[in-house]
Parts: C-alpha cells; sequence; structure tokens
C-alpha cells in the first residue's frame, strides 16, 4: 500500500504485529523484548482514537434507541440534571468534606512531627560527627562518637523510609475513603432521583454535564424546563439537621470569629 494512504489511515498495520515491528525496529535498534513493548504501545496509541469512536457511536444508537422506542417516549420524559451540582451541594458531601479535610490535616500533623525528630537525629549526627574528628578530646571519645554517627546513619535511613511508607500509604488510605463515601453518596442520590424522575413521569434522566471521551458536552442543548437539579437538591437536603441557632450572650471581652469564618464551612477537596 502506498506511504500515501498509510498516513491516511493510521490504523492500518494495527492487525498486522510482523509489518509493524519492522516499521519500529526501522526507527532505531531495540532488543526482542523492547520491540515487544514497543507494538503493544503502538498499537493501543493507533487503536484509541477508533475505539472512541466506536464507544461514541454505540452511545449514540443507545440513546436513539431509548428515546425512539415506540410508546415508551410517549409514556413519558426526557429530563436533564446537573449531577455534579447535587453532589456538592448534598448536605452529607459537604460533612464528608470536612471529615476528609480533618482526616488530611491529622496527618499532616503527624508527618510533620516525623519529619521534626528526623531533623533533630540529623543533627544529632553533624554533632557527633563533628566530635568524633575534635582532636582534642581523647582517642576512645572520638570513637565512641564515630560509632554513635554511624549508629544515627542508621537510624537515619530507617526513618526515611518509614516517613516515606507513611505519606504512601496515608494518601492512598485518605484516597480510598474519600472515594467509598463519595459512592455511597452518590448511589443515595441516584435513589432519590429515581424516584423523583418517576415521580414526575420521566423515562430518562441525562446528566447534562457530563462530557463525552471526546470531551464535548453530552447535552448540546436544554431549555431547562425538564430539569431536575433544583427539586432533586431541595429533595436531597430536605432532611439536612438543622443549623446550631445564632449566638445570644456573648461574654463581654471574648474574641469572636469573623463573619465568613463563622458562617462558611471548610472548602471541600475536590472528588477523585
Amino acid at each position: 500500500m502506498p506511504a500515501e494512504m498509510r498516513k491516511m489511515n493510521p490504523t492500518f498495520l494495527n492487525g498486522v504485529p510482523e509489518l509493524l515491528a519492522i516499521q519500529l525496529a526501522s526507527r532505531r535498534e531495540m532488543r526482542g523484548c523492547q520491540l515487544v513493548k514497543a507494538v503493544q504501545t503502538e498499537r493501543r496509541i493507533r487503536l484509541l482514537p477508533f475505539m472512541k469512536r466506536i464507544i461514541q457511536i454505540k452511545l449514540l444508537a443507545i440513546s436513539l434507541l431509548a428515546v425512539g422506542s415506540s410508546g415508551f417516549a410517549a409514556e413519558g420524559k426526557t429530563a436533564t440534571v446537573d449531577f455534579h451540582k447535587v453532589v456538592a451541594s448534598y448536605y452529607k458531601t459537604i460533612q464528608a468534606g470536612i471529615v476528609h479535610s480533618n482526616n488530611i490535616v491529622e496527618s499532616d500533623k503527624k508527618l510533620n512531627a516525623m519529619i521534626e525528630d528526623l531533623k533533630k537525629r540529623a543533627e544529632d549526627k553533624t554533632n557527633a560527627v563533628d566530635k568524633a574528628n575534635d582532636q582534642a578530646i581523647s582517642p576512645d571519645e572520638r570513637a565512641k562518637s564515630k560509632n554513635e554517627a554511624a549508629e544515627i546513619d542508621l537510624e537515619l535511613q530507617f526513618r526515611k523510609e518509614a516517613i516515606t511508607n507513611f505519606v504512601n500509604t496515608t494518601e492512598t488510605k485518605l484516597e480510598d475513603e474519600w472515594s467509598q463515601r463519595l459512592q455511597g453518596i452518590k448511589t443515595e442520590i441516584l435513589g432519590v432521583m429515581d424516584a423523583l424522575a418517576k415521580k414526575q413521569g420521566c423515562h430518562l434522566v441525562v446528566n447534562r454535564t457530563a462530557p463525552t471521551m471526546t470531551g464535548d458536552p453530552l447535552v448540546l442543548y436544554t431549555n431547562g424546563e425538564d430539569d431536575l437539579t433544583d427539586s432533586l437538591i431541595k429533595e436531597l437536603n430536605s432532611t439536612a439537621p438543622a443549623a446550631p441557632p445564632p449566638e445570644t450572650n456573648h461574654p463581654a471581652g471574648a474574641p469572636r470569629l469573623p463573619a465568613s469564618s463563622a458562617s462558611s464551612p471548610p472548602a471541600m477537596p475536590a472528588p477523585r
């Protein structure tokens, strides 16, 4: 096949590993295992745009079938919802965000304490090294300080490894906890949305802020008449605990929080 046609069709070699291997090997010298990995990577890269188009076509076909089914569209209506706004506005999401933020703060405190201890032991090592090189003291004292410096150096290596492990495990733990909380919240929201949509006679609810795989919005236009966002937020927050009553008797001379600090909850971390 001419080179011009291969340029026009980037998936030409996707199904022919041998030809793809020859093409890659001509670019630079590679060993067998390197060539295998390069072929696999190249095929994934070339297949990705094609697979995206296939998935989008399937999603579009499913949507058209759902909306155009005989009798189905006539029985109900299609509604939209800003799911991201609903999740962020739900009081349980805000509460979970505060808990997550507090956990991060506590983890930072532990990490800072570990780092401070590491710095102190590093200073102890420096002092021991200086003492080991001090010609004004006896050889026995210098040898003792040299051994002490070596022991501290070994301890510092363990402490550094412990800090690295703490950071990795804590980060993973916090991410997993937040992901589980958020997933539970979303499941609960979907249950309430299902009941609300049925009550309002909807046969299909579309997330109007969801992007497609190409980054384009899923819903290109809606007049907002059948949008469930505000109704869903109101329904979800109808069971929110009552806010604490405002202070009436403030002790004289006691410091007051700024109005913004007293009324605004801590910033919620972005869902992962």
